[in-house]
């Protein structure tokens, strides 16, 4: 739930977001509620496609973890940015799109803080993805590398790719070129660049990256510990 005092701080961004980019038979429904926006550019699109619009099925930049800053959500879109259902962006988080780029959330995405998404290209993430504290996505590294012998430049940007299911722990890196099946797991400050063979029902991590794990998965419906002397879960 959220609380009336950070509704009514929501007001005016949620209002110029909502009438900016959506249709205002979506816009009057109010299915984007922003909280302590900065807005670097509202430039670009955005889409909800979903057949169940409604009042903040998208939510940006409200507190979700007290280990970050309350300090909302930065925006600089100059692309394309759809949303697929529901999203939660939480704190301290930034969503960068240039103008070529295309961002695509899956339903149910869930980033409690702290995230970090730059889009030039294209990037695909799937259903019911979890994305961990301070994580960073990029489908280009900005600066192409000059190939001496064959005189022209290396590509420096890829599509990224995220199957259904996907969680990724606290400060992950997924760079580009990166593609995922569903059901995959990233163990904490995990590098995922491009060229590795991922397992679904498995957890990733170490440097270099590798399977630590198989047949595990993470239950969304039992998937909270509320007794840690008892390892009770909920």
């Amino acid at each position: 739930m959220i609380s009336k005092l950070r509704l009514l701080r929501a007001i005016i961004p949620s209002l110029i977001f909502n009438f900016k980019y959506l249709p205002f038979k979506q816009a009057v429904k109010f299915p984007v509620l922003v909280y302590k926006a900065r807005f670097l550019a509202l430039k670009g699109s955005v889409q909800i496609d979903s057949d169940n619009i409604r009042r903040g099925m998208i939510r940006l930049g409200f507190p979700l973890a007290a280990t970050y800053p309350n300090t909302g959500i930065t925006w600089r879109n100059k692309g394309k940015i759809i949303f697929s259902g529901s999203c939660s962006i939480g704190n301290d988080s930034f969503i960068i799109v240039g103008k070529h780029g295309t961002l695509v959330f899956g339903d149910d995405f869930l980033a409690t803080a702290g995230i970090k998404i730059v889009s030039e290209y294209n990037i695909v993430l799937g259903n019911h993805m979890r994305l961990g504290w301070g994580s960073i996505m990029m489908d280009t590294n900005f600066h192409p590398l000059y190939d001496i012998e064959r005189r022209k430049f290396k590509k420096a940007y890829s599509p990224i790719i995220i199957g259904d299911y996907n969680w990724f722990g606290l400060q992950c890196f997924i760079m580009h070129g990166v593609n995922t099946p569903e059901r995959c797991v990233f163990g904490a400050r995990s590098i995922i660049t491009r060229g590795t063979e991922f397992e679904s029902y498995c957890v990733h991590g170490g440097n270099p990256l590798r399977v630590l794990a198989r047949n595990v998965m993470r239950d969304y419906d039992h998937d909270q510990i509320t007794d840690y002397s008892k390892g009770t879960i909920k």
